[in-house]
């Protein structure tokens, strides 16, 4: 039987001890060497997440949550915060409007109203006159984007008639339809020789609010009739 020699390895080396006996040492890998340089391999994925907090891909959404949120909040609080002085202001701007639009179209149905008793012309125009002074007064057509922005700001001119502050009433009288219709329903007046301040007098004549009594209802005992002193 023959047996082959064993070739020795190239990593391995034979160093002599002093003793005489052969020790027999395998030289490191060249990977080996760098361990202590570099280090260990970095940990995975799931160990680092443990330890460092969220995993780098999920902070997009993170931030677009707390994104969102502080915008909903600082929506809230400006609510509640400007809400009730927006409505008092914008009730207050279109009750004035309001008042002076009902004011120039009760004066064009009034002279519509007196003229129906007669004939010709006259009527006719003022008909006429109070179709559209309806149709350009109405609430849709005042408060129509035409004349207001979004934010509730007007769009048409408005100079303040005493000092620097500008008033409801300035805002009221300014609209380009109130001003339109206050130059007919003036001219209407001075054409009918109506006078208007009678309507402010506060001493005028006034019509009593009389006390109606249900129908059928007996006598009341002691009632003074007519004439009965």
């Amino acid at each position: 039987m023959h047996f082959q020699p064993i070739e020795t390895s190239p990593d391995d080396a034979y160093l002599a001890q002093g003793g005489g006996g052969l020790r027999v040492e395998h030289e490191s890998s060249p990977l080996d060497q760098f361990d202590d340089v570099f280090g260990s391999a970095p940990a995975s994925p799931t160990e680092q997440e443990a330890q460092n907090g969220p995993h780098p891909s999920d902070m997009r959404r993170l931030e677009t949550e707390h994104t969102t949120a502080g915008y909903r909040e600082g929506i809230t609080m400006a609510k509640e915060s400007s809400i009730q002085a927006g409505f008092d202001e914008g009730f207050s701007l279109g009750a004035t409007i309001g008042s002076r639009a009902g004011q120039l179209l009760g004066v064009t149905e009034g002279i519509a109203d007196a003229l129906k008793g007669q004939t010709g012309e006259a009527i006719q125009a003022s008909v006429k006159l109070l179709d559209e002074a309806r149709e350009e007064l109405s609430t849709a057509n005042i408060f129509s984007a035409e004349y207001w922005a979004s934010d509730g700001n007007w769009n048409y001119d408005v100079i303040a008639k005493e000092g620097d502050q500008i008033l409801f009433t300035d805002v009221a009288n300014a609209h380009p339809l109130i001003r339109k219709w206050s130059n007919i329903v003036d001219e209407q007046v001075r054409l009918w020789h109506i006078q208007l301040s009678l309507l402010d007098d506060e001493s005028g004549p006034r019509v009593d609010t009389a006390v109606v009594e249900p129908l059928n209802a007996p006598a009341t005992a002691g009632t003074k009739q007519t004439l009965d002193w």
